[in-house]
C-alpha cells in the first residue's frame, strides 16, 4: 500500500549540522524572511552562466537575445521555486535553471531550432510529472540506502566545491584574489564569532561588503551595465518567434520532433535523479525525516515547473544544490524564507535592473564565500556514509562511487574532453554530471553487493576478506 508518510530509511542518518530556524518556522520580526531570502538568491543566481551557455550551444549571437532569456529564467525561477515549496515537497528547495538540461536544449536549438527546443521542454516537464504524479520515481526508495543516499550527497558536495573554486579563480587578476580572500576571511569571522543574524547572513553580509561596497571603491563593479538595464519589463510568451530556424523559417511557435523530445529527456533523466539526491541532502541539512511524499510530490512540482518554463522561452528548472549549502552553513531552513526568495527572483525577472546588480557581483567574491557552504554539503554526506554499518561491501560502495562520480567527470572536462564530445548527448551527460553518476553507480552497487550476492547469515566486518 502505498504510503507517502513513510520513511525512505528504516534508521535516519545523523547529521551534525545545527538548525536554528526550522521549515515551518517564519523568522520574526517579518524582515528576517526577506534579509535570508536575498542572501539566497546572491548563491543563487547561475542563470547568468547557463543562458550564456545555452546561447554559445545554439549558436545565437544576439546580446538582446541573452537579456531576455535571461529575465525569464529569473522570472520561471520564482514561479518553480513558490510551486515546489508550496504544492511540491515543501521542503526548503530553490528550483534554478539546470546546466544538464541547458546542455542537452542547447545542442537541440543548435541542429533543430527554438520552437522544437520549447516542445522538447514542454514534453520532457509533461512526463517528468507524470513520473511524480504517478508515483514511479519513489519506487526506487528501497534501493537508496544511508550509504547511497551519503555518496550522493558527499558528491553533491563535490559538485558544489567545483563551481565554487571556478567561480573563486574565474578572473585571476592580482585585485580579485586579494578580494576573494579578503571576502573569504570575512566570512569565517562572521560565521564563527557573530550572532544571531550576523553569523546566520555571513554570506549576505561578505558579498554585499566586499563584492558590492569594495568592489566598487576599486572601480571593478559594472554599474554601467545596471544604469542602461532598464526597470521594468513583462515576460512574453513565446519571446522569440520571430528568430528564425535553422532552416531559415520563422515566426514558428513551438514544434514537436521526435528525436529532439528523446535527446531532451536524457537531460530531464539526469534532472530526475539530481533532484531525488538534492531532496534527501535537503533533509539531512534541516533534519528532516527523508519520506516518499517528498519525492514524489518534488518531482511533480518541478515536471510542472518545467512546463511552464516553455511558454516563457526560459530554460527548464531543477533543484538548486548550492542552496542546500546556504541552509546547512546558516542553520536557516525556513521554507517561508525560500518562498520569499521565489518572491524576489519573480522581481529580477520582471525589473531586469536588479538582476544586473547581481550578475556585477564579481565572481572570485561570490565563489570563495561559497566555499564554506560547499564544505557543508560534503560534510553532511560523509556523515550519513559513516552512519551506516562499517562493512567491507558498504566501503566499496561509498569508496567505488566516489572515485567514479568525481574522477570521471573531471577526466571527461579535461584529459579526455574530445572522446566525451564525440558520444551522443545521453552518453555525453552520463560521463559529465557527477550526481548521474554517484546516484546509478551508487545503487548499481548497492543491488550487486547488498541485494543480489548478500550473505544474509552473516554481516562481513570492515576487517574480514
Amino acid at each position: 500500500m502505498y504510503q507517502p508518510e513513510q520513511p525512505i530509511f528504516e534508521e535516519q542518518p545523523e547529521s551534525n549540522i545545527e538548525v536554528t530556524i526550522g521549515i515551518e518556522d517564519v523568522p520574526k520580526p517579518w524582515w528576517k524572511s526577506w534579509y535570508f531570502a536575498l542572501q539566497i538568491t546572491l548563491v543563487d543566481f547561475t542563470p547568468f552562466m547557463w543562458v550564456s551557455g545555452f546561447a554559445s550551444l545554439a549558436g545565437i549571437q544576439s546580446a538582446s537575445f541573452t537579456a531576455t532569456m535571461l529575465s525569464a529564467c529569473f522570472f520561471c525561477m520564482g514561479i518553480c521555486t513558490f510551486l515546489q515549496t508550496t504544492i511540491g515537497n515543501r521542503l526548503p528547495i530553490v528550483q534554478g535553471t539546470s546546466s544538464s538540461l541547458m546542455s542537452s536544449m542547447g545542442s537541440i536549438a543548435g541542429v533543430y531550432g527554438l520552437p522544437a527546443t520549447w516542445g522538447s521542454i514542454l514534453v520532457g516537464g509533461f512526463l517528468e510529472f507524470l513520473l511524480g504524479a504517478t508515483r514511479i520515481i519513489s519506487k526506487i526508495r528501497k534501493f537508496l540506502p544511508p550509504v547511497v543516499l551519503g555518496t550522493v550527497v558527499t558528491s553533491i558536495g563535490f559538485v558544489a566545491a567545483r563551481i565554487a573554486v571556478q567561480w573563486t579563480f574565474s578572473n585571476t587578476e592580482p585585485v580579485y584574489m586579494v578580494l576573494a580572500v579578503i571576502a573569504f576571511i570575512l566570512a569565517l569571522l562572521l560565521k564563527f564569532l557573530g550572532k544571531g543574524i550576523v553569523s546566520q547572513g555571513f554570506i549576505l553580509i561578505s558579498v554585499v561588503l566586499v563584492g558590492v561596497v569594495g568592489s566598487s571603491a576599486l572601480g571593478l563593479f559594472d554599474w554601467q551595465a545596471v544604469k542602461e538595464a532598464p526597470w521594468f519589463a513583462l515576460p512574453q510568451l513565446f519571446p522569440f518567434r520571430d528568430m528564425p530556424n535553422p532552416s531559415g523559417e520563422s515566426g514558428q511557435l513551438i514544434a514537436f520532433v521526435g528525436a529532439a523530445i528523446l535527446g531532451g529527456f536524457s537531460g530531464y533523466i539526469g534532472s530526475i535523479f539530481e533532484s531525488v539526491g538534492d531532496y534527501g541532502a535537503t533533509c539531512a541539512a534541516c533534519k528532516e525525516v527523508y519520506r516518499v511524499k517528498h519525492i514524489d510530490r518534488g518531482i511533480m512540482a518541478e515536471g510542472l515547473g518545467c512546463m511552464i518554463t516553455a511558454f516563457f522561452g526560459a530554460l527548464p528548472c531543477t533543484s538548486y544544490t548550492q542552496n542546500i549549502g546556504i541552509v546547512a552553513a546558516t542553520g536557516v531552513a525556513s521554507r517561508r524564507v525560500t518562498q520569499v526568495a521565489g518572491i524576489l527572483f519573480l522581481l529580477y525577472g520582471l525589473c531586469p535592473k536588479m538582476a544586473y546588480v547581481l550578475a556585477g557581483i564579481p565572481k572570485p567574491v561570490i565563489g570563495a564565500v561559497f566555499l564554506i557552504t560547499a564544505a557543508s554539503i560534503m560534510f553532511s554526506g560523509i556523515d550519513t556514509i559513516v552512519s551506516s554499518p562499517r562493512t567491507l561491501r558498504n566501503t566499496i560502495i561509498a569508496g567505488t562511487t566516489l572515485s567514479v562520480a568525481v574522477m570521471l567527470p573531471y577526466h571527461c572536462s579535461s584529459t579526455y574532453a574530445e572522446w566525451a564530445s564525440s558520444l551522443p548527448p545521453f552518453l555525453n551527460m552520463v560521463c559529465t554530471s557527477n550526481v548521474f553518476l554517484a546516484v546509478i553507480f551508487g545503487v548499481g552497487l548497492n543491488i550487486i553487493l547488498n541485494i543480489i550476492l548478500k550473505d544474509k547469515s552473516t554481516n562481513i566486518p570492515q576487517n574480514e576478506g
